[in-house]
């Protein structure tokens, strides 16, 4: 769940100092006036007014009535003041360990997509965006016929037949491959396709032993957790890369994976696959895809052939209406100034973005050159739309600065530098170690 400050409150008000004058000045008179007038009430007919008692009754007896009223509220303002004081250092002490586990980013070790933005070729999608041409076409849905402006895979059937490889028996010297077919549906494929550049990082981080091995969670609708998880499963298979535990999350979780990865505190990487696959009536303006993220909380030391591509700081959902406060939010998490946002990638229409970036004090992404606008270059991917534009920001390659994340009311801070390249973290020279290093 998202890191909550409320619980400290407001920080404590100091009371306000006393002033001497003309209060207390008015109250020491009032002392000596009624004192003395007291004293000479009681004092003895008869007694000579001299002496140690006499002047201790006149004069010692009403100013020290008087020290004693102005100790006692020296006293109160003091423990007061003390009071606020220590729940004020506590209340810090506190936002500033709350605030560390806020700022903590996840590592993006690497990213893969399959989308029908052309010829697959290296830097496919970042180079659609910067040519800025968009790749919806009005055409015919997989089944109805009315035209509708999406974008969509060109293969025409949804289950194809993939070969799979079966050996013979061990000990043979002569074997003869015979070629098993079985139908896969073409999200699977288009799943594995999306696995395959991270197929090294993988293979590099199950070197370990089984529990630090990553874990998978796919972005899934209600009612398909499931089918994706089988999905996925498959394609692993496919890829041939490593049998990895497959779970399924809300698919509207979009970017807060990642925030419930960061409040897991788990020390495995975290590989995140979204889908979007439209098999009758797609949205308009939509695109079929996947997109892969493999990232790590930084926990453990890396292997030496996984390199840190991107770091990307805790996700914050914003309300409806009052962005601004989710942006404002999510430059705090990334420790990021508000005028040093470099671009911001936009994804699903957001009510008055330019004026809550302005709200928010980020002047510097209001302007169109510094916006992207993946969804409307290579279409609406749905809940994984944030996950594309981080996709996106790495594949443009690094930056001047932070940037922004922004998919509906959620955001993010992304950072991608040459600096992210954590080589001290790639020091494990162990071909098969029993478990990650800690880091020094």
């Amino acid at each position: 769940m998202p890191v909550d400050l409320s619980p400290a409150g407001r920080p404590s008000a100091y009371p306000r100092r006393p002033r001497f004058w003309p209060w207390w000045f008015c109250i020491w008179l009032a002392c000596n006036v009624f004192g003395v007038a007291i004293a000479m009430l009681l004092w003895p007919k008869g007694q000579s007014a001299s002496g140690g008692w006499f002047w201790f009754c006149f004069v010692c007896a009403p100013n020290g009535a008087f020290l004693i009223l102005l100790g006692i509220e020296r006293a109160g303002y003091e423990g007061l003041w003390y009071r606020a004081h220590w729940r004020n250092h506590h209340r810090s002490r506190w936002l500033a360990t709350r605030l560390r586990t806020a700022q903590k980013p996840l590592q993006v070790l690497g990213v893969g997509y399959c989308m029908p933005v052309g010829e697959q070729s290296e830097h496919a999608l970042a180079g659609a965006i910067a040519a800025g041409k968009r790749m919806a076409a009005a055409q015919i849905p997989r089944t109805g016929a009315k035209l509708i402006s999406h974008c969509r895979f060109k293969e025409a059937d949804w289950m194809v037949d993939e070969p799979a490889t079966v050996g013979s028996e061990a000990g043979e010297k002569s074997v003869e491959v015979e070629q098993e077919r079985k139908q896969v549906s073409l999200l699977t494929l288009k799943i594995a396709k999306a696995l395959e550049p991270l197929g090294a990082s993988l293979y590099a981080l199950t070197c370990y032993e089984r529990q630090w091995w990553p874990q998978v969670r796919v972005l899934s609708a209600s009612g398909r957790e499931q089918a994706d998880v089988a999905m996925v499963t498959d394609a692993l298979s496919i890829a041939g890369l490593p049998p990895l535990a497959v779970q399924a999350v809300a698919a509207a979780d979009g970017l807060m994976v990642a925030d419930a990865w960061l409040d897991a505190k788990d020390a495995r990487p975290l590989l995140v696959v979204a889908t979007a696959w439209h098999e009758a009536g797609p949205p308009e303006g939509s695109t079929e895809g996947c997109v892969a993220v493999l990232v790590t909380a930084g926990y453990f030391r890396l292997p030496e052939a996984v390199k840190v591509a991107a770091l990307l700081h805790r996700p914050v959902a914003g309300r409806a209406g009052e962005v601004e406060y989710g942006f404002a939010n999510a430059a705090v998490w990334g420790k990021a100034d508000f005028t040093s946002f470099v671009r911001a990638w936009i994804t699903r229409p957001v009510d008055g973005c330019d004026k809550a970036l302005r709200a928010a004090h980020m002047d510097a992404i209001v302007k169109d050159e510094a916006q992207r606008r993946p969804d409307r270059i290579a279409g609406d991917l749905g809940d994984a739309n944030g996950w594309l534009s981080v996709v996106a920001a790495i594949e443009s390659g690094p930056a001047d600065g932070p940037q922004l994340i922004i998919d509906g009311v959620q955001s993010a801070v992304l950072r991608v530098t040459p600096a992210t390249t954590d080589t001290d973290n790639n020091r494990n020279t162990d071909e098969r170690p029993q478990a990650y290093p800690a880091l020094a």
